[in-house]
């Protein structure tokens, strides 16, 4: 008796029933054998989305990497990421859920790095800047920074090389 193969829409709701009950792996696994780019995206969204409102940052980034086409991600709520992890205090989530958004992180780790700016966080808005690799950019936004500082707490571009942590591998890479 042959068995029937499940539609992309039952592979999207099985995926995300997954994604519910904490099997992000194999959610993952699942969504990968939908075609269909619109319940592709769906599925792929939604698994970021259960992730992230549980507030685990591995299983974010997992996500995030784990996905076969980031434009599958793209949204105004994914974007947004990052944000809801550093108001939340978690600065260095906040900064690994960034960088494993690739090219797309970078407006985010801006606004980290201004979110921690306004909060006096010097140490993270270096921290948050160093992983932008226009240099150009990281000393306009350390100018911008520096002029809401305190005179003894500027910033500049040559501060932010010398204590910017060693390089070390890209989530996104």
């Amino acid at each position: 008796m042959p068995t029937q193969t499940p539609t992309d829409e039952q592979l999207k709701d099985q995926a995300i029933r997954q994604a519910l009950v904490g099997e992000a792996a194999g959610a993952r696994q699942t969504a990968n054998e939908i075609v269909d780019r619109r319940y592709l995206r769906e599925a792929w969204q939604m698994m970021l989305f259960v992730e992230s409102e549980r507030g685990n940052v591995q299983a974010v980034t997992d996500t995030i990497l784990s996905c076969p086409d980031s434009s599958l991600l793209a949204s105004h709520f994914y974007l947004e990421l990052p944000q809801v992890f550093v108001k939340a205090g978690d600065r260095s989530g906040a900064i690994e859920i960034a960088k494993a958004m690739g090219d797309a992180g970078v407006l985010p780790l801006i606004g980290i790095a201004a979110h921690l700016a306004q909060d006096g966080d010097i140490e993270g808005v270096r921290e948050a800047l160093s992983y932008i690799d226009d240099e150009d950019l990281r000393t306009t936004i350390l100018r911008k920074v520096s002029i809401c500082q305190p005179e003894g707490e500027r910033l500049d571009g040559l501060s932010l090389m010398a204590n910017q942590a060693a390089p070390s591998a890209s989530l996104a890479a």
